[in-house]
């Protein structure tokens, strides 16, 4: 029973105009009971009501229906006296402004559906649950829809997509609490509220979850998982732009071959920003080694890992030479690269 009365759309929409006048009888000092103007606009949604629910099959729905058409015949007998000034209401007046409710939920109906699904769609949920429009229609003040795929044979995410009405009515996509599974570790389960206000993407929520920083705007950011907040969620350590961390500068230390082409540079550099673990080919006595790194704003470095996802150390990536052997090496090859496209311009 508790369950059918949550799901009765006629008594969520009367909730939602006795908090509007809890809202007006608190502002003003005298009586609103008697005021017409309240009465009218109270009328009017009260007839609005019916006109949205009036098809409705669910008999609890239909109960509360009858009994809300006898509160406007009360309302409507208050304002309006004159039998014949009721009559031509309820023969002309009420007939178009309710196909005129009607036409005009439905229209509304239809905006908000697709406002979600862009919202949903630039976040990176691109296929939009069915069961979207569904409870679209419930009327309730939030709700919320489950989503769940795998990103590889190992790992899974769970995601809770969060609805909620606002002040006008309108239902907003407010963002998503992720759970990264991973079925080789089954007792380290990481999730995390992503609000939409913060703008994460599906996928960089993803390399958050994992452990890796993304760039967002002027600063990066990370998640600590040793420190939660009252909800639940992990905080975020941001490391904005006066801390120094320029990736960029980073990588030119190092010697990436794919830092050797201007395109090859700025793909690396946009998906480290975004979390992403890129595959490079380090450059070592005229051999390439692969390896894969990702950006390490906090230690103003690049993480490094082999073949087997094992972390390594910068020296054993460098097969034990140091920076300043490196940079040396590093100038040389930049020369040859440059000696050798010049002559392909003499040609």
């Amino acid at each position: 029973m508790k369950n059918q009365l949550a799901q009765n759309r006629v008594e969520i929409e009367l909730n939602h105009w006795q908090s509007r006048e809890a809202r007006f009888t608190k502002l003003f000092s005298f009586s609103l009971s008697t005021n017409k103007a309240l009465l009218k606009e109270k009328l009017r949604y009260y007839e609005r009501v019916t006109a949205k629910y009036k098809g409705t099959n669910d008999p609890d729905e239909r109960f509360a229906l009858h009994l809300l058409r006898q509160e406007s015949r009360r309302m409507e007998k208050q304002l309006y006296p004159n039998l014949f000034l009721r009559m031509l209401r309820r023969l002309l007046i009420i007939p178009i402004r309710e196909q005129a409710i009607i036409h005009k939920d439905k229209k509304n109906a239809e905006q908000n559906s697709r406002s979600l699904q862009v919202q949903l769609q630039q976040v990176g949920f691109t296929i939009v649950p069915s069961k979207l429009d569904e409870l679209l229609k419930q009327g309730q003040n939030q709700f919320t829809i489950p989503i769940s795929y795998y990103i590889n044979e190992n790992e899974r995410m769970d995601h809770i997509l969060s609805f909620s009405k606002d002040q006008i009515g309108i239902f907003q996509f407010t963002g998503f609490q992720t759970k990264l599974y991973d079925e080789t570790q089954p007792a380290s389960r990481k999730q995390h509220y992503f609000e939409l206000k913060e703008g994460i993407h599906v996928n960089c929520a993803y390399h958050l979850l994992k452990g890796r920083a993304i760039q967002k705007e002027d600063r990066w950011i990370q998640i600590d998982f040793n420190d939660k907040d009252a909800k639940g969620s992990y905080r975020m350590k941001e490391f904005h732009s006066s801390f120094g961390y320029d990736l960029q500068k980073v990588l030119q230390d190092l010697p990436i071959k794919e830092l050797q082409e201007r395109d090859t540079t700025y793909q690396l550099l946009d998906r480290l920003k975004q979390g992403s673990r890129e595959a490079v080919s380090f450059l070592r006595n005229g051999k390439e080694q692969r390896y894969y790194i990702e950006a390490n704003p906090q230690f103003k470095s690049v993480n490094i890992y082999d073949s087997h996802s094992r972390k390594i150390t910068l020296s054993a990536a460098l097969g034990g030479k140091t920076m300043e052997a490196l940079k040396v090496s590093h100038t040389v090859n930049e020369q040859q690269v440059q000696s050798k496209r010049n002559q392909i311009r003499i040609h």
